[in-house]
């Protein structure tokens, strides 16, 4: 017979095409995108030294290499932490699983993470052959009853599609009960419960998972971040309120009289005369930021939103045997680990964008240099940029061509009144001479920018293009979204005098080509080098104090760990762009279970029946068809504002009044 030796680790992985790998670890590993990491791992989300692996004879740790975007233990972003049995390591698409001796074999422990590519650690038994000491085979020894970490959900319980919140309890995890949960904190969940208490729901029935105590905590960072402080307007309607389910009186009313109220009677009329003579006759309202938050700050007081919260990160989602649906947050702090678990009949999903976009050349940079501060995203605290070309002047090269772009546009143009210095090259792919066209329709096209009051046309909101997209198949819909999408800014007189005077001074210049490499030269100045898109083709090399990405975020769920565990355990369905796929009351039909219900909105969603789907106004219009949804599967506390419109005028008295509802 032979004899057992103690345990060692293997890592293995499929990789984005198919192929299985596995590595045997034993002291030290570092693991990264870098052609000599001891364990590679081909994805642009991973740093070239991403993290570090030790394994000794008393602990597993894992050690993140100051890498871009992070190594994170069950969902948790960490610098250096302990393994344990069933925690699960995220490095960019890929996720790692610890297994102890007693482990699952392989076919049994293979994680679906990512549709990129899963990793799986998982032990590998030696066995000792009386006269070698070669290892011979992995073998699989008689499964114990997995350990249990008392208030923590552990992930061969997650294993499972369906488990048991008795069980949960059992194991000293707090499992909470309401009728509503509303998964992510964010925009989507705020208004979600803004309309739930006004329809009736009583505020006890509703329980927010978040990691944000603001329901505007995370949309207000990236905001800020990309250069719109409060007094600036966004991209919004009058009557979009995220605060205001009713959106009567709109921000423009409210503005106007407060405006002739301190006696600015011009800034008043201006107002006024957008409103009537928008978009044709003058530029489109859009409300100030700071009214936005204000006015949500106002509503969640109303409400009672903070004694909905549920604070932590969210971890999974899974039915219960209990006939409900499950989310488990962890609320763990450094090497106190804690779980609770939010149950309920029905579930809303609303988790915003899962990171923060790149364009390959600058990513590479960023790791190939360690350089976090002279190429950046325009989502990203960046303000020693503009502290430092008001001192000293720079050359910034801009990537990307929407409103994100414009905006940072403005803010250069402002930084150039104390110091002239400051030059701004633009780099676009190709020229950009005629705007999107959809039937007699045509976007308005200058100086390379395609303009449109807002992201979408206007009728995707209420009028045909949502009837239209409605009832159109999968296909048509992707069709139709590429042609009434793409990348457009806001038709403003004032930004496009900035890029007109720009380029009339020579401080502001488009460059076309696509991009072959980025490096940094001796100076410390980033050199990006193109090939030439223009007719006299050639190759090019600009040189930069600072590069702004502006192509955006990350919209894929696969990104996101919570959903792409969610995709894989549940094999739910995709649309044409490969977010979830929605039904036209928002439903994500693969999830019920008996009478629970969840329902999506936001960013997840884009490519199903509604296109504006990340806008106040499209998040708000998801919400009114799933609470319609909800009351017609029996929710409880939804009164029928269609039949009852008296409750409804009720109700936004006590809006208005600042009463509880």
């Amino acid at each position: 017979m032979g004899v057992r030796a103690p345990g060692r680790y293997v890592l293995r992985w499929t990789d984005p095409g198919g192929a299985e790998r596995e590595k045997e670890l034993d002291s030290e590993h570092v693991i990264g995108r870098a052609d000599d990491a001891d364990i590679v791992l081909a994805d642009p989300m991973v740093s070239r030294n991403h993290a570090r692996i030790r394994v000794s004879p008393d602990a597993v740790t894992i050690e993140d290499l100051n890498s871009a975007n992070g190594t994170r233990v069950n969902g948790e972003r960490v610098g250096n932490a302990d393994l344990r049995t069933g925690d699960q390591v995220a490095i960019g698409s890929y996720s790692l699983r610890l297994m102890d001796r007693g482990a699952q074999a392989a076919e049994q422990t293979l994680v679906a993470a990512s549709a990129e590519g899963t990793l799986v650690l998982e032990a590998l038994i030696q066995v000792k052959d009386p006269e070698s000491t070669q290892i011979l085979a992995p073998v699989t020894p008689p499964r114990p009853a997995p350990a249990q970490v008392r208030g923590v959900v552990s992930d061969e319980v997650l294993s499972q599609p369906i488990i048991s919140e008795h069980d949960l309890i059992q194991n000293g995890v707090e499992v909470k009960v309401a009728e509503f949960a509303l998964l992510g904190g964010g925009m989507g969940s705020f208004i979600m419960a803004s309309h739930l208490r006004n329809y009736g729901v009583a505020e006890s029935d509703i329980l927010v998972a978040s990691n944000e105590s603001q329901g505007y905590g995370r949309y207000r960072r990236l905001v800020q971040n990309s250069q719109i402080p409060d007094r600036e307007r966004l991209r919004s309607n009058s009557d979009s309120c995220p605060g205001n389910p009713w959106g009567f009186p709109g921000y423009a009313p409210r503005e106007i009289f407060r405006e002739i109220g301190r006696g600015n009677l011009k800034v008043a009329w201006d107002q006024l005369w957008k409103i009537f003579g928008e978009p044709t006759l003058a530029p489109t309202f859009t409300p100030v930021t700071g009214d936005v938050w204000s006015e949500m700050d106002r509503e969640a007081r109303r409400i009672g939103y903070d004694n909905m919260l549920v604070m932590g990160r969210l971890r999974a989602i899974r039915k219960t045997r209990e006939g409900r649906l499950l989310a488990v947050v962890s609320q763990s702090e450094g090497s106190n680990r804690k779980h609770v678990a939010v149950a309920a009949k029905f579930l809303h999903l609303c988790p915003g964008y899962p990171s923060l976009q790149f364009l390959p050349d600058l990513a590479e940079f960023r790791e190939k240099y360690n350089d976090r501060t002279r190429v950046i995203n325009a989502y990203e605290k960046h303000d020693h940029v503009y502290e430092d070309l008001l001192k000293n002047g720079g050359t910034v090269i801009l990537r990307g061509r929407g409103i994100v772009a414009s905006r940072i546009i403005q803010k250069l143009w402002e930084s150039r009144a104390t110091n002239k210095s400051i030059q701004v090259v633009h780099l676009h792919r190709t020229r950009l001479t005629q705007g999107a066209k959809f039937g007699f329709s045509r976007r308005k096209v200058s100086d390379d920018f395609e303009f449109q009051p807002f992201n979408w046309p206007k009728s995707c909101w209420t009028g045909q293009g949502r009837y239209q997209l409605e009832a159109a198949s999968d296909d048509e819909r992707k069709r139709l979204l590429s042609i009434w999408g793409g990348t457009t800014t806001a038709d403003r007189p004032d930004w496009e005098r900035m890029v007109r005077e720009g380029l009339r001074d020579g401080w502001y210049r488009a460059e076309y080509g696509i991009v072959e490499d980025a490096r940094l030269n001796d100076r410390g100045r980033v050199v990006t080098r193109i090939k030439n898109s223009l007719a006299g083709g050639g190759r090019l090399e600009l040189e930069a104090d600072y590069v702004i990405d502006c192509t955006g975020l990350v919209a894929a769920p696969e990104r996101s760990p919570l959903l792409a565990d969610l995709l894989a355990t549940y094999n739910l369905r995709k649309n044409p762009l490969g977010r979830f796929h929605v039904s036209n009351d928002f439903e994500i039909e693969g999830l019920r279970h008996e009478n629970a219900r969840v329902y999506a909105s936001g960013a997840i969603t884009l490519g199903g029946p509604f296109a504006a789907v990340d806008s106040f106004l499209g998040l708000q219009y998801s919400i009114l068809r799933i609470i319609r949804h909800a009351h017609g599967q029996g929710a409880r506390g939804i009164h029928n504002f269609w039949l009852n419109p008296f409750y409804s005028f009720n109700q936004w008295f006590k809006w208005l009044r600042g009463a509880k509802p």
